[in-house]
């Protein structure tokens, strides 16, 4: 066994020699930054350093191949240059700028593997820049740190809320094993944040971090106050069918997908004390018009296609899809949301697996992957 590892280890090395590490770096002008993307065919970690005001250079560590370095600066006129350079054994690349610029931030994102740098042109006006010494690493490394220096200015998503569903005497749906939904949403709620945190050095809210009842309004009005951009509801789904199964995400509508969605907002709707009177019909009219007009239920539409087929591949179910419906909780949000139904406690099979914390982990990575695919999404596309 021994000598069959050391073989296994004897052709990692040769591999690594043969095939080098393909990095290509793109970069694109947006209004009020340029967006610099390290992308690889496989995760690599990384140091940061600034040699100048004019580059940005990072250096890979326990990477001993040759880097296969493509590039397209063509979407800046801010970057003019990128070359290779070492550091002792560890070999860089150094992104050059026709002008002095700051960095803004510096997060990871998988699938393919990212490592993006938001950074804007260097004016007398600007806060002194940090001295950067974090190393953003991938997920068997640590951090993915986000760097800042003033928030004037900045576009890209940097606060994100999520809303543990139930919570105190509301104990939401419960299981046959008294697997109760308001301590699965509080787990993976605090999974998702300490995830998010992790790799997108994003802030995160909860609207609650305890066993405590919110009111529904009290929750999207935490959100709105926080100037979130991006509203995540946590549940867990409950059906009279036991063989019910499978995640379910949802965006707000006036009217429900179908009789099942608008039985759940229903259910969702009327499961909190404390909560003001449900708006008329004319009220609800003016909200979702007002939603429209700012574009967030084509957003929260598309936030929840990510996070759906990320929980479709995790469950291995056949897709229940992204539905609408008049949930609450989503009302009066002034950012893209969605509520999302992990699985249901009420099926004996998704009930056991609700009860690993090992699987609540994986729930939380999936919404997680989804929340980043949109984000790339968002951030690529701002204008």
């Amino acid at each position: 066994m021994k000598k069959f590892y050391c073989f296994l280890t004897y052709i990692f090395i040769i591999a690594v020699h043969i095939f080098p590490l393909s990095i290509k770096v793109r970069a694109f002008d947006h209004n009020d930054f340029t967006r610099i993307v390290f992308e690889s065919d496989s995760r690599f970690s990384y140091v940061m350093e600034r040699g100048s005001e004019r580059d940005l250079t990072i250096f890979l560590k326990n990477r001993p191949e040759d880097i296969m370095l493509r590039s397209d600066l063509s979407g800046s006129e801010l970057l003019n240059r990128v070359e290779n350079v070492t550091n002792g054994d560890d070999p860089g690349i150094r992104v050059k700028g026709s002008e002095r610029f700051n960095i803004l931030k510096a997060f990871v994102l998988k699938e393919p593997f990212r490592v993006v740098f938001d950074v804007n042109r260097k004016t007398t006006n600007m806060e002194t820049e940090p001295a950067i010494t974090e190393s953003a690493q991938d997920e068997y490394g640590s951090d993915s740190p986000e760097i800042n220096t003033s928030k004037k200015g900045r576009s890209s998503i940097d606060v994100i809320c999520i809303d543990p569903g139930h919570g105190g005497s509301d104990l939401g749906a419960v299981g046959d094993k008294n697997t109760k939904e308001k301590s699965i949403t509080l787990k993976v709620s605090k999974k998702l944040k300490k995830i998010i945190e992790r790799e997108l050095g994003i802030r995160v809210v909860m609207t609650r971090e305890s066993d405590v009842e919110v009111a529904l309004d009290s929750r999207v009005a935490k959100a709105n106050n926080q100037n979130s951009q991006l509203f995540l509801s946590i549940h867990v789904n409950s059906s009279y069918r036991k063989s019910a199964r499978g995640p379910e995400t949802y965006f707000v509508s006036l009217k429900a997908t179908d009789k099942i969605s608008s039985q759940l907002a229903m259910k969702e709707n009327s499961s909190f004390n404390g909560m003001d009177d449900v708006p008329e019909d004319d009220e609800l009219k003016m909200i979702l018009w007002s939603m429209a007009q700012t574009e967030h239920i084509r957003e929260s539409s598309r936030l929840a296609d990510y996070i759906q087929n990320e929980l479709n591949i995790l469950l291995n179910t056949k897709n229940r899809g992204v539905k609408q419906a008049p949930f609450r909780v989503l009302m009066r949000a002034s950012m893209p949301a969605v509520l999302i139904e992990i699985a249901f406690v009420s099926n004996k099979y998704e009930e056991n697996r609700l009860r690993d914390d090992s699987f609540l982990e994986k729930v939380a990575e999936s919404i997680y992957t989804g929340i980043s695919k949109y984000i790339y999404y968002y951030n690529s596309t701002f204008k």
